[in-house]
């Protein structure tokens, strides 16, 4: 009985902390990506005019300048800042309470959108600027979390626990959001007044869905300088970070991690970043757009739980949902020729053949695919996993270059979803088995400044094909190239070689203090 009550701890511990993911990503798609954009450029653009004047093209192309600036300011200072708090939360062992802190302040800003009436933009760049770097902080320090809430062999299917649930928590605000927003005249409030609430319940949602964590997640242990202290947590901060970048060599297979992570990472953000705007220079329907983003989010939370099975040697079906993908994988885009060759294929029936495949692909997985993969499946950890979604994700842009139908878009996004969270989730997973976890924090300050860097490269090289060549298709096939690229790098990472050195690190610290 104590045994299974000591289990039963544990899983509640780690849906605590996936938790945090169904918190947080409410900001993430109803106000960073879905509402505050135009809610900006709205009651920005009359201040970038002359007095008197009808707000022109030009002054909404000028506020979406200063909002732009502003994202990168939030994730320049982000990245800079990430690394010092995670590694002043190890010295001090305020991992838990600093999220915590974080995420009282970022959610109490986020609900103080609720007063952004037209004229306060300038309290606007504050209020998102501010958020932006408390969220970017949170996810950093509760990633650092993450090997101290799962054992070894539980983190991919943690790490991919909390992502679908950072899916579903995210969509689901979303779409009750986007209700109140459209069902807005029947109801009789003003439009604008329904974005601020949802501003408002952001906030609300992102302390909410923390509390869980904040009760059932133990704050691990300070990891103070073994050998040159100051006494000063900051100064140690500092120091111990210059001493890691120093001793690079130790963590060699870390770093190699790290690079790979920001290459392919590069593709994953343009294709999110740039798909909507792709589609808009293809002439798509604006609804079809936002609707495929929805789609994609749904279609994302099943397969990353499938994901986290995948890497498990202990998960029983492993061999179907490999052959799921390889299945989605090769079929959707066949499915999009079928579309493209008759041109005049309505929604219904596109999403209609997407599910006939989807339904296909589970019955064959089962009776068949299993069997044909089984091979594949014994070499499969988690490193070739993320291989294996990557090599899913370089179709994307290849067929992006012959898309030309809305049916396809809608497809194309199904098939971002099938590996979205999935190569993110076990990417985290794989750095947490590389990091010692008495450095958690610190070392996901790295990987956070990675992810925050990892917006540069991809919508720079579209823009520049997309000058050189003045065609779309030719930018869209070039994101390719940080998918191939990453899956080459990944590929040379000796996760089991990085592991060791982990654990090796972890002994040798244990054994200072003990010392002292």
């Amino acid at each position: 009985m104590k045994g299974e009550g000591a289990q039963r701890a544990y899983r509640q511990r780690i849906m605590a902390w996936s938790l945090y993911d169904w918190a947080n990503h409410g900001y993430l798609t109803t106000t960073a990506t879905t509402f505050f954009p135009p809610h900006f450029i709205a009651i920005a653009a009359p201040a970038f005019m002359a007095a008197g004047a009808a707000v022109s093209a030009v002054a909404r192309d000028t506020a979406s300048n200063v909002f732009a600036l502003t994202v990168s300011l939030a994730l320049l200072v982000s990245a800079v800042l990430a690394p010092v708090v995670g590694t002043y939360a190890d010295i001090t062992g305020r991992r838990k309470r600093l999220l915590i802190a974080v995420t009282v302040v970022g959610g109490t800003l986020a609900s103080a959108m609720f007063t952004l009436t037209p004229g306060r933009w300038q309290l606007a760049l504050v209020l998102y600027f501010a958020t932006q770097v408390a969220l970017n902080l949170a996810l950093g320090l509760n990633s650092s979390l993450l090997p101290h809430v799962a054992r070894p062999e539980d983190l991919p299917r943690a790490s991919s626990l909390g992502y679908a649930m950072g899916y579903i928590g995210g969509g689901l605000l979303l779409a009750v959001n986007a209700a109140l927003f459209l069902l807005s005249g029947q109801l009789g409030i003003d439009r604008t007044l329904t974005v601020r609430i949802a501003f408002l319940t952001v906030g609300v949602w992102w302390i909410g869905f923390a509390v869980p964590l904040a009760r059932r997640v133990k704050e691990p242990p300070a990891v103070p300088l073994a050998h040159g202290g100051t006494g000063n947590p900051i100064g140690d901060a500092f120091r111990r970070l210059a001493h890691t970048l120093r001793d690079i060599r130790r963590y060699r297979e870390l770093f190699k991690m790290l690079i790979a992570f920001w290459f392919y990472m590069e593709g994953v953000g343009a294709i999110v970043l740039l798909a909507t705007a792709y589609g808009a220079a293809l002439g798509l329907d604006t609804a079809v757009l936002v609707g495929t983003l929805l789609m994609t989010q749904a279609v994302a939370f099943p397969y990353a739980l499938l994901y986290g099975r995948i890497a498990d040697p202990r998960t029983r079906w492993r061999g179907a949902f490999v052959s799921m993908l390889l299945w989605t994988g090769a079929t959707l885009p066949l499915i999009g020729a079928y579309a493209r060759g008759h041109g005049s294929i309505s929604l219904v029936h596109a999403f209609a053949l997407i599910l006939g495949d989807q339904l296909l692909g589970v019955v064959l997985s089962l009776l068949i695919g299993r069997h044909l993969v089984s091979g594949l499946v014994r070499r499969l950890d988690a490193k070739g996993a993320v291989i294996l979604g990557l090599a899913i994700y370089t179709v994307i842009p290849v067929w992006g270059f012959v898309l030309s139908t809305q049916a396809e878009f809608l497809m194309i996004g199904w098939l971002v979803g099938t590996v979205q969270g999935g190569t993110q989730a076990l990417s985290r997973a794989i750095y947490a088995e590389l990091s010692p976890a008495a450095k958690s924090g610190e070392f996901f300050g790295l990987y956070g400044l990675s992810e925050k860097f990892a917006g540069i490269l991809g919508p720079l090289l579209y823009g520049v094909v997309g000058q050189l060549t003045h065609n779309p298709r030719a930018s869209i096939l070039s994101v390719s190239a940080f998918f191939l690229l990453g899956i080459v790098l990944l590929a040379r990472v000796n996760v089991a070689a990085g592991t060791r050195a982990a654990a090796d690190e972890e002994a040798a610290i244990e054994a200072a203090h003990a010392a002292d």
